[in-house]
């Protein structure tokens, strides 16, 4: 059989703490009691002897004092003590008897030494007094490790290496029946049942919106200057009193406002009501109206698009030609300013500009007016914006030509010099159609056309001529 450890009473010496308090206490009353003899003898003028017993009578009276408030004076050296002393960790043990012992960590080798049988490293929980937590090993015949205790909660391990938190009151029978239990479950499943139990809920128009991705937003109307408002006026009544004083009498009147700025005053509205009631039948219903509307704007935005896709095409062309025509003659970064300024110029031609510089003087005040004057007419600006344009944009050669002087002389042409040609808008409108098709400037299909358009035109006289 196992023997458990004997319990015997046994004489328990002082610890250490009591004899510091011991120690400290004497001290204390000794020293009390010789300042009270050295005040007797050198204040008050006592003899040697008489100083002695006031001494002995002090340290008496001084343990005497203490004895009466031994308990509180413990009780604080004892609080003092737990600040300073190192926390003590306890430990549960359970023996192989079943019988449980709380011992520290410290005792445990003890209870050892007591017990004629070792006691196993059964399944046991460090319970921690303090903030640190000691893990003890377990049982194997345990079918999970206990790591720790927190908030009343079993902090455990599994063979597998799963970690759980259970409740003290839970069995290890009943801790295995759950864990078995979720291990079987088939999460997969259960998100997949209840997917299929979610859409199922759905109506026609959420299941719609689900499959095809769409969402749904409510929105408040939002009212465009088209739609009136009511608003109210302050209608105001002056009476000149005989006194010579004045009474103003203001009353507010709720009125309807037209988009146009139009006020209808509430009693207006009654006859405006009758005149519809009694016209309606001949009056275009709201929805025809409304359809009509719809057909006037779907038509009006296909205009835009294909308006939209043929400014489109004329700034990439005009950009395309400016640096055909420019680029030997300006830095990258100036080319691009320059394509900015065209790219502005065809949708406001009094904007402000910026200025560009060349590289070199090889241009003349002709070859640059010519540039302004092809991309001008093409755009079909009138004279005074192509100068303007010219003007702004290259102010270090016109900075002191006025712009009369420059729309005088924008067609002007200087024969074998010029390195930029004078092109008429049907010039420039033929390099268009090329680029369209072919997305490169070629200044040599234009004598070409001009030469096709001269056949035409005689073959054209020559048939009106037989017919006459």
């Amino acid at each position: 059989m196992r023997n458990t450890p004997q319990r015997t009473r046994s004489y328990t010496p002082p610890t250490r703490d009591k004899i510091f308090i011991w120690s400290a206490v004497v001290a204390g009353c000794s020293i009390m009691a010789l300042l009270g003899r050295h005040a007797a003898i050198h204040r008050f003028g006592t003899d040697l002897f008489t100083g002695n017993i006031l001494f002995a009578v002090f340290f008496v009276l001084s343990i005497g004092l203490y004895c009466g408030f031994q308990s509180v004076i413990e009780d604080v050296f004892n609080r003092l003590s737990t600040l300073f002393r190192r926390r003590e960790v306890m430990a549960i043990a359970e023996t192989p008897t079943g019988e449980k012992v709380s011992v520290s960590t410290t005792d445990v080798p003890e209870i050892q030494e007591q017990c004629s049988t070792p006691i196993p490293e059964t399944a046991c929980v460090a319970e921690n007094k303090g903030e640190s937590k000691v893990a003890i090993p377990m049982n194997e015949n345990r079918p999970f490790e206990v790591l720790e205790i927190v908030d009343g909660m079993r902090h455990i391990r599994f063979p597998d290496g799963e970690e759980a938190y259970v409740g003290m009151e839970l069995s290890d029978d009943e801790i295995m029946i759950e864990k078995s239990y979720n291990d079987s479950r088939d999460y997969d499943a259960e998100l997949e049942e209840a997917y299929n139990v979610y859409l199922d809920s759905m109506t026609d128009e959420e299941r719609y919106d689900h499959e095809h991705g769409v969402t749904r937003i409510q929105k408040k109307r939002e009212y465009d200057e088209d739609v009136g408002f009511f608003s109210s006026v302050c209608i105001q009544d002056v009476h000149k009193n005989p006194d010579g004083s004045t009474l103003i009498e203001e009353t507010e009147q709720e009125v309807y406002v037209t988009p146009d700025g139009s006020v209808y005053y509430l009693e207006d509205m009654g006859p405006i009501c009758d005149f519809y009631e009694k016209h309606k039948d001949n009056i275009e219903s709201h929805e025809e109206i409304m359809t009509r509307k719809q057909r006037c704007d779907e038509a009006f935005n296909e205009l835009k698009r294909h308006e939209e896709l043929y400014n489109l095409e004329q700034v990439s062309f005009i950009c395309a030609y400016i640096t055909h025509t420019m680029e030997q003659f300006m830095e990258s970064h100036e080319l691009d300013k320059l394509h900015n300024n065209a790219k502005i110029w065809t949708v406001n031609p009094l904007a402000r500009f910026d200025t560009v510089q060349l590289r070199s003087n090889h241009l003349s005040k002709e070859d640059l007016k010519h540039l302004g004057y092809n991309v001008g007419k093409f755009l079909k600006l009138k004279g005074e914006n192509i100068a303007l344009f010219i003007k702004n944009v290259f102010a270090e050669s016109f900075g002191t030509v006025q712009v009369g002087t420059i729309i005088a002389k924008l067609a002007d042409r200087n024969p074998g010099k010029d390195r930029i040609p004078l092109l008429s808008a049907k010039e420039m409108n033929y390099l268009f159609e090329h680029y369209k098709r072919y997305k490169t400037i070629n200044l040599d299909i234009i004598p070409k056309r001009l030469a096709e358009e001269e056949v035409k035109a005689k073959l054209e006289a020559a048939k009106k001529k037989n017919r006459k």
